[in-house]
């Protein structure tokens, strides 16, 4: 479905609003996606600049307070009017790459509020990253310039975000009772430009025909938590290079390499002797799901195996260049997903 395009390679500081933070030496681009006629399982592995790369100071008091050192912002800088915004701990150790959404943010003290406390291993010092989620008007266009379908919600693409209930539903309105502009099925003629992408979360778009879009941005660096519910997780692949089909790379993701499976179910999937006990990871294959788990032993051995497919080593299966789902059995584990060297 992805073909990744161009990489361009220099430096920026990234300067929003008043916030002063520097960011050096991206890596950007942009790539192609490529959807077919039906469904289609995305994700966006390029993400948006950084609004602040720096380090922060936690509250002693109150670990969902933060306060960005050598910065300075105004009011509802990262929230309300400027955008949904998200923070990633980028300090190596085990808390790198652990992210939440921000629910407001201060101009005395440069004080930022997040919506889950911190653990205690991220502590004075430490250095995060905040970017602003890509919203659906920034993604495919204000007007649709992307060019997916438009028309009513019977006829137009949808873009279809995941729910604990099922699927949000979004498309362009060419017009009629819904009016011109992003819309929502059964949202009526209220304007949903601004709902965002959280860059962990896969979705899937339903193309009446099929088309190529383009997305530009930055690749995401150091690996990423995760967080998978009891259940089905829709899971995005932030890597920008694939590991199988045309002109592969072996900084691409797998099985084996992605880091799902830690050895341990308080890090990682639960893997069993049995799939029907394992936790399990499905890969769309254009007509049903391709289901894999992590066998202990038993009949299958050990590594990463195919349900139904014997002893075979699956450990080199590519991670789709969109998104997968996972099948958690037991309590929500927090998981870091590992990224290439680019």
């Amino acid at each position: 479905m992805k073909t990744w395009t161009a990489f361009i390679a220099f430096n920026i500081t990234a300067l929003v609003g008043t916030a002063l933070g520097q960011v050096t030496s991206p890596v950007v681009g942009f790539t192609t996606l490529h959807l077919q006629e039906g469904n289609n399982f995305i994700a966006f592995s390029l993400q948006p600049s950084a609004s602040f790369a720096g380090s922060i100071n936690v509250s002693p008091t109150d670990r969902t307070r933060i306060y960005l050192n050598n910065a300075t912002i105004t009011d509802d800088a990262y929230n309300g009017a400027a955008g949904t915004h998200m923070i990633e701990v980028t300090s190596d150790g085990a808390n790198k790459g652990l992210n939440t959404q921000i629910i407001d943010s201060l101009a005395t003290g440069s004080e930022v509020v997040l919506n889950d406390a911190l653990p205690a291993g991220v502590a004075d010092g430490s250095t995060v990253r905040i970017t602003k989620l890509r919203t659906i008007s920034e993604a495919f266009g204000a007007t649709n310039s992307a060019g997916l379908t438009a028309g009513s919600a019977t006829t137009a693409d949808l873009v279809l975000l995941p729910t604990s209930a099922g699927y949000d539903q979004y498309f362009y309105s060419s017009g009629g009772f819904a009016g011109v502009g992003w819309r929502k099925v059964g949202g009526g003629s209220t304007n949903q430009a601004a709902v965002g992408f959280y860059p962990t979360d896969g979705f899937m778009i339903l193309a009446r025909t099929a088309k190529s879009i383009t997305v530009t941005g930055e690749v995401k660096v150091g690996g990423t938590m995760v967080l998978l519910e009891t259940g089905n997780n829709f899971v995005a692949n932030l890597c920008p290079v694939n590991a199988a089909g045309d002109s592969p790379s072996a900084e691409g993701r797998t099985l084996g390499n992605c880091g799902l499976y830690t050895g341990s179910s308080e890090t990682g999937i639960l893997g069993t002797t049995s799939a029907n006990t394992a936790d399990q990871v499905l890969i769309w294959n254009g007509s049903g799901y391709s289901q894999y788990f992590y066998s202990t032993g038993g009949f299958a051995g050990i590594g990463w195996r195919l349900v139904g497919g014997g002893s075979t080593d699956r450990s080199g299966v590519a991670l789709p260049d969109g998104a997968f789902l996972v099948l958690r059995r037991g309590a929500p584990v927090m998981v870091s997903l590992t990224q290439g060297t680019f």
